[in-house]
C-alpha cells in the first residue's frame, strides 16, 4: 500500500477502507471464491460453500471498530447442521499482540448469540454449531504475531489448553447422596446448605449440620467471622427450605442438633419469628417449663422481649431471667433502633 502506513490512516480513509471490504466480501460470489482459494482443506471438505448466506451484525466492540472489519457467513455443513465462517479484517499494518484471543472472544460472541436465539426461539440450542474464524491481514509485513491462543499464557499454556479441551470440572454433590462432605472445615457447611437446605426432609439432617459445626470447631479457629458465617448458613436454611415443619418445631430442632456455639445465633432467630408473630406463643411456655440446658437460652431471650416490652428496668430484667445485664441492655438497643 502506497502511502502513509495503515496505523495512520485517518478516520475518514479508514471508513472507506472498511466500505471498500464490506462491498467485496459482502458480495456472495466473492466471499466465495476468497474462502475457496483460503480456507484449509480439512475446512473446505466440511463445509457447503454454495449454501453460504451473509448474516448481518457485528461482534467487535465499539471502539476497535476502526480497527477490525467483521463478516459472518452461515452455511451448511456436508455431515448435517449448520456452520459458520467468520471472516475478522485486521486494517492496522501492526499486528494486535492478542488477535488469538480477541478472535476467541468473537466465536464465543457467536455462539452466545446461537444460544440465546435458539432459546427465544424455544428450540434446543444444541449442538452447538461450528464456526471457524479466519483472519485477513493486509499489513505491510509478513503477519509476525502469535496464531496460537495457549502460547500467550506462557508457561501455563499447555495447562489452559488442557483446562480447554478437557472435560468441565464440576463439584457436584447432589448425585452421589453417600458422599462424603464432612471434613472440609468449613467447607462442609457450605456443602450441607447446598445439598440439603431445599429437601422436604431436611430436619433429619439437623445433627450432620451440627457435627459439621462441632468439627469445625475442632479443626480449626473458631473465629466471630465463623459465627457470623453460620448465622448467615441459618437463615439461608430458614428461608428457602422446603419442608412442612412449622418454626416452633423448626426452632426446637436447631436447639437440639447444633453446639452450643451457635445457641445465640438460634436464640436471636426465635426472636425474630416471634416478633414477626410467626412463632407461636405457647412456645415460651415449653421452653421456659420443659427444655433444658441450651434451650434455656431461648426463653430467657424470649423472656427479656416480653419484660422489655412492659417496661421493666434492665437490672429487674436480669434478676428475672438470670441474663448477665450487659446483655440485657444490648436487647434493648435492638428492639428500640
Amino acid at each position: 500500500m502506497n502511502g502513509a502506513p495503515m496505523d495512520e490512516i485517518t478516520v475518514p480513509q479508514r471508513r472507506s477502507h472498511d466500505n471498500f471490504v464490506k462491498s467485496m466480501l459482502f458480495d456472495v460470489p466473492m466471499a466465495k471464491d476468497f474462502f475457496e482459494a483460503n480456507l484449509p482443506a480439512e475446512v473446505l471438505s466440511l463445509i457447503k460453500l454454495n449454501t453460504m448466506v451473509l448474516v448481518p451484525g457485528t461482534f467487535v466492540d465499539k471502539e476497535l471498530r476502526a480497527r477490525h472489519t467483521d463478516i459472518l457467513y452461515k452455511a451448511e455443513l456436508k455431515e448435517g447442521g449448520e456452520g459458520y465462517i467468520f471472516l475478522l479484517v485486521e486494517h492496522y499494518s501492526t499486528p494486535d499482540p492478542t488477535m488469538a484471543f480477541r478472535t476467541l472472544n468473537y466465536v464465543m460472541r457467536i455462539l452466545d448469540r446461537h444460544v440465546k436465539e435458539a432459546k427465544n426461539a424455544q428450540k434446543n440450542p444444541l449442538p452447538l454449531p461450528y464456526v471457524f474464524p479466519v483472519v485477513y491481514y493486509n499489513g505491510e509485513k509478513a503477519y509476525k504475531g502469535e496464531r496460537c491462543l495457549f502460547n500467550l499464557f506462557g508457561e501455563y499454556g499447555k495447562k489452559v489448553e488442557a483446562l480447554f479441551t478437557g472435560p468441565l470440572n464440576i463439584v457436584d454433590i447432589s448425585v452421589e447422596a453417600d458422599m462424603d462432605i464432612g471434613g472440609q472445615k468449613r467447607a462442609s457447611l457450605l456443602n450441607w446448605c447446598m445439598r440439603y437446605s431445599m429437601e422436604r426432609e431436611f430436619l433429619s439432617h439437623l445433627p450432620e449440620f451440627g457435627r459439621y459445626v462441632k468439627d469445625s470447631i475442632s479443626v480449626s479457629d473458631w473465629t466471630e467471622e465463623d459465627r457470623e458465617r453460620a448465622k448467615i448458613m441459618i437463615d439461608y436454611i430458614m428461608s428457602s427450605l422446603n419442608t412442612t415443619a412449622n418454626n416452633d418445631v423448626l426452632i426446637e430442632a436447631m436447639h437440639n442438633a447444633l453446639p452450643p456455639e451457635l445457641g445465640d445465633t438460634v436464640a436471636t432467630l426465635a426472636q425474630q419469628l416471634f416478633e414477626k408473630g410467626e412463632l407461636k406463643g405457647e412456645l415460651r411456655g415449653e421452653l421456659r417449663g420443659e427444655l433444658k440446658g441450651k434451650k434455656e437460652a431461648i426463653a430467657e431471650t424470649l423472656e427479656a422481649i416480653s419484660l422489655i416490652k412492659a417496661g421493666l428496668d434492665n437490672q429487674s430484667i436480669s434478676e428475672k431471667t438470670k441474663l448477665e445485664l450487659d446483655v440485657v441492655i444490648e436487647f434493648r438497643k435492638q428492639l428500640t433502633h
